[in-house]
């Protein structure tokens, strides 16, 4: 691996860090890749290579002896969702990878498309990753949005993922119209992210790397790097500024936003309901999809060890899966699954699956339900098969029922309630 050569290669950028952090930086992203021109034999899954995992139930976890069943309705029709959340009156806050923010009634109709976006925000591929209301949404009508900008003076046509995911705070007006006073919080240099807000009020944004065919992981070691926004989860107070006890304020080399680093493509993030820890899903490249339970300070990993191939089929690191000083994932799938949304269940519906962690797969067009005891997995148990469709979001209502986004630009939110 030869940084500097890679570095010198690839397209790289300048640009001001939004909000209160006005500091030049250098941000690589890899050049564009020519039309048509994916190298031979790739594939999004690995064929006959399975890692031996820490520990039993790591990976491959049995079918769990306790099930619910269950029928499956309808809520609405025709969203391109990347992202959805319920308003405190029941309402549905709907992201879509277009972007348009859009909101479901309580009788499923759907909004027309919100005006007022970001006027920077990048109109090409996927411009919108997530939505989340504020805690305290009922009175303040404030949103938080994740979204992709290009940078200035940069041209889109020589890089790949040329966008930066930006985190800004907004409110809907009183009619539901628009978006007002919509202000960027933080670039966060990465190529796509989402956000979620915890119970103190902080705002936890996932962050990804450049990566997909043709990308050598061992090039992009940002994830690493504390002074890097890339790859990490990231922690930042609703007004943009640095809560004082991240794990690396005040440390020479490092950006104070960093709250967990060594992430690859985190796709999926959930506060869990007992322990208010972050959790996430994470796409790995050939394999290694994980399940991460995600503390301060701490390392997962990534590009040093993983349970996944490159996108060449050759060993990442050769094949290194654990390493003192860094974190193993609570559950990793090898093929992938490609998860997405993730969601804790605590309602009363479904007293079979209280506790357990729902992750939405779009490889393995399926919910993937995982039992827990004590942050592990005990067991695996995949739902809606039967629609054969990419799954993209799941969390659960206010009535206790289990909703659940397809993909597609004809996607539907459909709700699980007991059989």
């Amino acid at each position: 691996m030869n940084r500097l050569l890679l570095m010198a290669g690839t397209a790289c950028l300048l640009f001001a860090i939004s909000g209160l952090n006005a500091q030049t930086r250098v941000v690589p992203r890899p050049p564009a890749q020519a039309q048509g021109a994916q190298p031979p034999g790739e594939s999004a899954t690995p064929d006959g290579y399975q890692p031996i995992p820490q520990w039993l139930g790591q990976t491959h976890a049995p079918v769990p002896a306790k099930t619910a069943l269950y029928d499956v309705q309808t809520v609405v029709e025709g969203v391109n969702g990347a992202w959805f959340q319920f308003l405190p009156d029941g309402r549905i806050l709907v992201a879509e990878k277009n972007g348009r923010i859009r909101i479901v009634s309580k009788d499923g109709k759907l909004s027309e498309p919100l005006g007022g976006m970001p006027p920077n925000m990048y109109a090409a591929g996927q411009s919108l990753y997530s939505v989340q209301p504020d805690n305290h949404f009922a009175t303040n009508r404030t949103i938080y949005l994740t979204y992709a900008v290009l940078p200035a003076g940069v041209d889109a046509a020589k890089q790949r993922s040329p966008a930066h995911v930006h985190v800004a705070s907004a409110k809907i007006a009183s009619d539901d119209s628009r978006l007002e006073d919509v202000r960027d919080l933080l670039d966060a240099e990465g190529t796509g992210g989402r956000a979620v807000q915890a119970k103190d009020g902080t705002l936890f944004i996932e962050t990804s790397l450049p990566a997909g065919l043709g990308i050598k992981s061992e090039d992009w070691m940002q994830p690493q790097q504390a002074d890097s926004l890339m790859g990490k989860v990231l922690r930042i107070n609703t007004d943009g500024s640095i809560p004082k006890d991240n794990p690396f304020v005040g440390k020479a080399g490092a950006r104070g936003e960093v709250y967990a680093l060594g992430l690859r493509d985190p796709q999926g993030m959930a506060i869990h309901p007992k322990t208010g820890a972050v959790w996430t899903s994470e796409h790995g490249p050939r394999g290694g999809d994980e399940i991460n339970a995600v503390g301060k300070g701490r390392n997962y990993g990534f590009p040093v060890i993983g349970y996944g191939r490159d996108y060449t089929g050759k060993p990442i690191n050769g094949d290194k899966t654990a390493q003192p000083g860094m974190e193993q994932p609570v559950y990793f799938w090898t093929p992938d699954i490609a998860p997405a949304g993730i969601a804790f269940y605590t309602g009363k519906l479904f007293p079979a699956w209280q506790g357990d962690l729902f992750v939405s797969a779009l490889a393995g067009k399926s919910l993937v339900r995982l039992v827990l005891k004590d942050d592990r997995v005990v067991g695996e148990e995949r739902l809606l098969t039967e629609l054969n469709v990419r799954i993209r979001g799941v969390s659960e209502g206010p009535d206790g029922a289990l909703y659940v986004l397809t993909d597609g630009n004809a996607g539907r939110l459909i709700r699980l309630v007991p059989k």
